[in-house]
């Protein structure tokens, strides 16, 4: 086993899509690309997960961290990656997936490239765990490439196969930490520039003490002053936020 813990990194997370939709391959989020990733470590990240994709790296990965800790960013980020080369690959949500019958999906072990994200969802699903199982060993003798997040490192998981939970751990593991509070004025801002949005330390600075701090929060609210700027044909000042979040109410659990 490979275990990394990172110090920085500065991301954010979107929420997984409603479990009773019918299972077809996840979508990835566009907007979620390596090159929107901030972190300390972003050239091992993207390294790492290029080469996976490519056939010449680890072929199990596992992402794990909190809330907001930039798993979800990662996981479409490298998504984004395998479209652009041309892969074969499938992605899926670990909560589409319980909603599911596992046998609708025998043919994963056919999927050279497989990516998943909150796998940690089919903890307790034993149909689910022993799938996951043989999927790994087939990744193990190098016929699959499997990613993968999870909320927690993952030989703390709540798996009922505790061979499954071992076998998480058998490739690269990389931890997030939790974005702190003073980091997310820089994640903010960094955004913002990425959409041709120049925000004052003083929107900044508004936005962080009249709404919630969570950074998928504020992420949310970027996006739609983003769009209401462009409307409107107007900068973003805080004059302008307080009109046009008036009734604003975060989605954002």
């Amino acid at each position: 086993m490979v275990l990394l813990s990172l110090t920085m990194i500065l991301s954010v997370e979107v929420y997984p899509i409603n479990a009773l939709q019918i299972a077809l391959p996840l979508t990835f989020d566009k907007q979620f690309s390596f090159n929107n990733f901030l972190s300390e470590q972003s050239d091992f990240f993207t390294s790492s997960l290029q080469a996976s994709i490519n056939q010449v790296g680890e072929s199990l990965i596992g992402v794990w961290g909190e809330q907001d800790s930039g798993k979800t960013h990662l996981i479409n980020a490298t998504a984004s990656y395998a479209r652009q080369q041309g892969s074969h690959f499938e992605f899926y949500d670990g909560y589409q997936l319980i909603a599911c019958d596992p046998a609708q999906f025998d043919d994963f072990s056919n999927c050279k490239i497989l990516l998943i994200d909150n796998l940690d969802a089919i903890c307790g699903h034993r149909q689910w765990e022993q799938k996951f199982y043989h999927l790994i060993n087939v990744c193990k003798r190098g016929e699959m490439t499997l990613l993968f997040t999870v909320s927690v490192n993952p030989q703390y998981l709540n798996c009922t196969l505790a061979d499954l939970q071992s076998r998480l751990s058998w490739g690269l593991l990389m931890q997030l930490p939790l974005v702190v509070d003073t980091d997310v004025g820089q994640v903010l801002k960094f955004r913002a520039e990425l959409l041709g949005i120049d925000l004052s330390k003083e929107v900044v600075t508004y936005l962080l003490t009249h709404y919630s701090r969570q950074l998928s929060a504020q992420m949310e609210i970027l996006r739609l002053l983003d769009k209401m700027s462009l409307s409107a044909k107007k900068r973003i000042t805080v004059p302008f936020i307080k009109e046009t979040l008036s009734d604003y109410k975060s989605s954002v659990i």
